[in-house]
Order: C-alpha cells, then structure tokens, then sequence
C-alpha cells in the first residue's frame, strides 16, 4: 500500500485532494518522540478517508465514524487499542436503496521491534529497529471494511427498523421473468438482474 507522503509529494493534486492528504496525515504516529507509558489519539472519520484508498471513488457515503485509539509504549513494544463506532450508508445488494451499515469495532495492534519477522499475523506485526512512525490509517480502513458484511442488506440497519424496498424488488423480479432475448436487454437492467441472481 502506498504511503501517504508519496501521494503528494509525487502527483498533482487539487485542493479536495490535499485536504485528503493532511487529513491522513494525522494517522502517522511519530513514536519515537513519545513518552513511555499511555497515549490517547481521536480521529473523526467521513467519506474523505475512503476517497485516499478507492483513488477518488468511494461506494460509501454520509460516513459517520469516530475512532479511539489508545496507544501503551514502553521500551520494547507498542500495544495499540482501536475502536471505532459508527456508520456508513452504502446500497443494499438486494433492492440498491442506501441504508446506514452500523460499524463497531474494537481491535488490538501490538507492535514489535527487530530485523526478523517475529511471526507477523492480524494482531501482531515487527518493524525495524531503525523505525520511528507507524502509519495507523491502513490498519483503520481494513478494520472498518472487514467490520462491513458480504451481504449488504437494509436489515442490517437496526437503528431504524429499514426493510427492503419491495417495490424495487418487484420490478427486478418481473424483469427477471420476462422472459426478454439478450439483444432487448437493458445494460442498467442485467446489472439490476445480476444482482438479483445473487441474491
């Protein structure tokens, strides 16, 4: 994945772009200069933070997150506690009404030094010695996006009781069983029936 600076400081940016860039920016802890003992950071996350990782495109929107992290340094290691709460509105599989997918998140991150692989897996990774930063927005994004469901559905949404739009899946059902030859096929209605056979 490629590193925040090098995004700026190799391409042309518009000024949406670099408010990206500064926002990401404070996802790099600079470790070296902290103190041992605990530290606490906050972030707000909103569509913004997707657009860096989809490369201007996202598939969220009206994202409402709010990160904590808790960081415990001592001389041989950093343990980072996540948790992130929220939402995000994304379209359901099923009928492509948007509705909010509430995330909850709570992950630990425990950071060893050295110059050999100490068994790396979700929770643990090494850096070496010669490290002073971390980036911690990669490890925040694929938490939010393993948190998010393969079936994307407006059940999902608790907070307002949402069902699907049945009128919508009506319609894709009646097309499906009409029975129309290939050359009358709508482009926007096969990827309407495609959805539907894998649903």
């Amino acid at each position: 994945m490629k590193k925040v600076w090098f995004y700026g400081l190799f391409q042309i940016t518009l000024p949406s772009q670099i408010q990206v860039v500064k926002k990401l920016q404070e996802y790099i802890i600079n470790y070296e200069g902290l103190k041992n003992g605990s530290h606490i950071f906050d972030y707000v996350i909103k569509d913004d933070f997707f657009r860096e990782f989809f490369e201007g495109e996202t598939e969220f929107s009206q994202t409402d997150l709010k990160a904590t992290v808790h960081l415990m340094k001592d001389p041989t290691m950093l343990v980072f506690d996540f948790e992130i709460l929220g939402t995000v509105n994304s379209p359901c599989d099923r009928c492509l009404d948007e509705y909010h997918q509430p995330i909850e998140i709570r992950q630990k991150l425990i950071v060893n030094f050295g110059e050999e692989d100490q068994g790396d897996d979700d929770t643990m990774i090494t850096l070496p010695r010669s490290e002073y930063e971390i980036d911690l927005a990669p490890y925040v994004y694929d938490y939010i996006m393993l948190a998010i469901p393969m079936k994307r559905l407006c059940q999902n949404d608790v907070s307002e009781s949402k069902t699907c739009n049945q009128e919508m899946i009506e319609m894709l059902k009646a097309y499906q069983n009409s029975g129309q030859s290939s050359e009358d096929t709508d482009p926007r209605w096969e990827a309407l029936k495609k959805l539907m056979d894998n649903n």
